[in-house]
């Protein structure tokens, strides 16, 4: 049981990523339908200041919802318009793999930490062990989001590190242990970067300006191992200055 939660723990790691609602979602048999919910939204309302950042998905086979999911292979979180990630607000982790698989959190600083979620993953592989929970921590370095995550219950842990632009993350899901054709399958994920902030500059900055929707639209892009590529536009609402005064 542990072998399976050590090879499976790539696939959680991977996904945690990632790091972030909208409702959309496609299947095996049908490109066109949806293969996931997806909810990426801010936690300030207000435009141009630091926030918090939550991301829910729920990954579904169309054909048969009791079934494995299909598997993903890379997925792109992009922030509404103007917010933007600046790596060099919080301290920086320069752990290697082999330190933070060794030594876990405390390979790196505290003010590296910038978040954490809950990633589980279906291997597809019927009885007790078919799903795997891991707990995740996420942590800063240059143009870096490192995601170490460990298998509940257990000591085992893997390191993805996703790449981190100006207002989006990509994270990219190698072929996970599991059953044919696909591998294992992210099933869920939630995850929370914190709202941080150090020298007057935050990790996380909401767009300048409240559009006259009174919604920012964040999106999320899935790419699985089939080839299709789904987006998901996730609304999180904002109050602008004007609305503000007029409360």
């Amino acid at each position: 049981m542990i072998g399976r939660a050590i090879k499976t723990i790539g696939a959680i790691g991977a996904l945690a990523t990632l790091f972030m609602l909208g409702i959309v979602a496609v299947s095996a048999g049908d490109p066109g339908a949806s293969r996931q919910t997806a909810k990426l939204t801010f936690g300030e309302k207000k435009p141009g200041v630091a926030s918090g950042v939550f991301l829910d998905v729920d990954y579904v086979n169309p054909d048969d919802p009791a079934a494995k999911p299909p598997a993903v292979r890379r997925v792109v979180l992009r922030l509404a318009s103007g917010a933007r990630f600046d790596t060099s607000a919080p301290e920086l982790c320069t752990a290697s793999d082999a330190e933070l698989m060794l030594l876990g959190e405390s390979a790196c600083r505290p003010g590296s930490k910038v978040g954490q979620g809950v990633v589980t993953v279906d291997t597809g592989i019927p009885g007790p062990g078919r799903f795997v929970t891991a707990d995740v921590d996420f942590f800063n370095n240059t143009d870096q989001l490192i995601l170490l995550s460990t298998v509940r219950g257990t000591s085992a842990r893997t390191v993805i590190r996703a790449q981190v632009g100006s207002n989006e993350t990509v994270t990219d899901v190698a072929m996970l242990p599991g059953t044919p054709p696909d591998g294992g399958a992210i099933d869920t994920v939630h995850v929370q970067l914190l709202r941080l902030v150090r020298g007057g500059r935050a990790y996380v900055t909401t767009p300048p300006r409240c559009p006259p929707s009174q919604r920012w639209i964040n999106q999320v892009s899935f790419t699985y191992a089939d080839g299709v590529t789904q987006t998901v536009d996730s609304p999180s609402p904002c109050k602008s200055a004007i609305a503000r005064k007029a409360r």
